[in-house]
């Protein structure tokens, strides 16, 4: 929007968003010395970005030349033009995030958990640490990254103004932009960037209309904040910037129970171990996903973050989607085993959006968990032909009894077989945490422009334009971009009247 009058507060930097990402930005511009102003649309004391739904993982390249390669490789399955200078970028800063945070005193932890795609090559250049519990603002729950993040920004007094929405980025007559128009309870405001302006309002999970517009499946269920509804793809479009990975998310299946309160969705935990994989000093209960015809399809649970992508094949002949919903059947040995959504992190997890009982046995008594006394029961209850899902699970325990999984070459070590007494199912949807999509980014951070180079003054961070693509590198990727590029965005926002750009 182009302004050419005054401002009613200026500022040297404006950050948008109060997650991990602006936090970060946020942090660095001022221990570089800019005054700076953070904008966070929800409110101080209900405050929920999807920062504080994760669980605390972030990615750390241990070899920067190899992990290039990996991130390289990563796009070249999609056929993306990769751009060198940003990948770099992108490794440096991330294999610099473990000293970063040493530096200022957040205890974190090796998880020996490697680059998720494993024939590529380069994945074994990648390491997932976890942050672990520590300094934090009195009352907060959630994750501990994020905890850490906001006390490091409250103990230098970076103000923050809260319930402050950002509508327009503002322009001068070059698009270059000076500033953002916000609303305040029914106010407007102009509220001018000296230096810069650094977007990192996180993504569109919870905006109907740019989910359907742009991620190749509906319905899609997001898990973490319902806050997220665009307002930075929609600010960056009005100025000029080019868009990029709208189409791709890190896709897991998810459950979902809108009668809860919480109309998003949630993880499961498929093998109730309280992590993605099997608990390693006991055997599985038996689990599996069947489609609409009561069939297995993939080896589950699939790629951590690209199990969605087995869900999107369309029946053009009957024009329907058979993998959604999908339905995770199980026996009694899951049903007691655990809780069946993961409580450490996510909508059930400390934040507390979603309520679950220990042993599942309310959300069965609520009907979110059907049940019966065996298959045919079962798969009458989901809809499916009872002959079909009998043949199923003979097949699947056939696969069991051999030790190996002729059908999709599942890990043998969680071929477990399904034996009742009582069996049960959930539906499950295309989900996961957030979208990718956004403002295009390069290696400074800077937003790009659809005309080429950069839109003057701008710069993004977090899930926002986020660099990665059709595959995600590994857990942790996002909160491992939130703290590369947050700091990259604030160095150089803070620079930039400097240098003069």
């Amino acid at each position: 929007m182009f302004h050419t009058g005054p401002f009613d507060r200026t500022a040297d930097v404006v950050v948008l968003g109060y997650g991990d990402a602006g936090i970060v930005a946020a942090v660095t511009a001022h221990d570089l010395g800019a005054e700076v102003l953070v904008l966070e649309k929800q409110g101080r004391y209900d405050h929920r970005p999807n920062s504080r739904y994760a669980a605390g993982f972030f990615l750390v390249p241990t070899d920067v030349d190899r992990a290039v390669a990996y991130a390289e490789a990563l796009y070249a399955v999609n056929g993306e033009t990769v751009d060198p200078a940003l990948i770099r970028a992108w490794a440096e800063e991330t294999a610099a995030n473990p000293a970063w945070l040493d530096e200022h005193g957040c205890a974190h932890a090796d998880t020996g958990i490697l680059g998720e795609h494993h024939i590529l090559p380069g994945h074994d250049a990648i390491t997932v640490h976890k942050a672990l519990p520590g300094p934090r603002p009195a009352g907060y729950t959630g994750c501990p990254m994020h905890g850490f993040l906001r006390h490091l920004a409250e103990r230098r007094d970076i103000e923050v103004r809260w319930g402050v929405r950002a509508r327009w980025l503002l322009t001068d007559a070059s698009g270059a932009v000076t500033g953002v128009l916000a609303e305040h309870e029914g106010r407007v405001e102009r509220i001018g960037a000296r230096r810069g302006v650094v977007l990192a309002s996180g993504g569109f999970e919870a905006a109907p209309d740019l989910t359907t517009q742009y991620l190749p499946v509906t319905p899609v269920h997001f898990y973490g904040t319902r806050h997220n509804t665009g307002d930075g793809v929609r600010m960056a479009v009005e100025a000029g910037a080019e868009l990029w990975h709208m189409n791709v998310w890190p896709g897991h299946f998810v459950a979902r129970f809108p009668d809860s309160g919480y109309d998003g969705g949630t993880a499961i935990d498929l093998w109730g171990s309280g992590r993605f994989g099997p608990a390693p000093d006991r055997r599985p209960p038996g689990s599996i996903f069947v489609d609409g015809s009561a069939r297995r399809f993939q080896a589950e649970p699939g790629p951590q973050h690209a199990a969605h992508l087995g869900l999107l094949a369309m029946d053009a002949a009957g024009l329907s989607r058979p993998r959604v919903p999908t339905w995770w059947i199980f026996d009694q040995a899951r049903f007691d085993a655990a809780t069946l959504v993961p409580t450490y992190s996510g909508p059930a997890g400390p934040v507390g959006d979603l309520e679950w009982s220990p042993g599942n046995e309310e959300e069965l008594r609520r009907g979110w968990i059907l049940m019966g006394d065996g298959p045919a029961e079962i798969a009458e209850q989901c809809g499916l032909d009872p002959d079909a899902l009998e043949a199923t699970i003979a097949r699947y325990n056939a696969h069991c009894a051999a030790g190996a999984d002729a059908d999709f070459g599942r890990d043998p070590a969680t071929l477990t077989p399904l034996a009742g007494p009582r069996y049960y199912a959930l539906p499950l949807w295309p989900g996961g945490s957030h979208t990718l999509g956004g403002p295009r980014r390069d290696e400074h951070a800077r937003v790009t422009s659809v005309r080429g180079g950069p839109v003057r003054n701008l710069y993004s961070a977090g899930e926002l334009g986020s660099l990665h693509g059709l595959l995600y590198p590994a857990g942790g990727g996002s909160i491992a971009e939130c703290l590369a590029f947050g700091r990259i965005a604030g160095r150089n926002a803070a620079a930039n009247m400097i240098t003069g750009g």
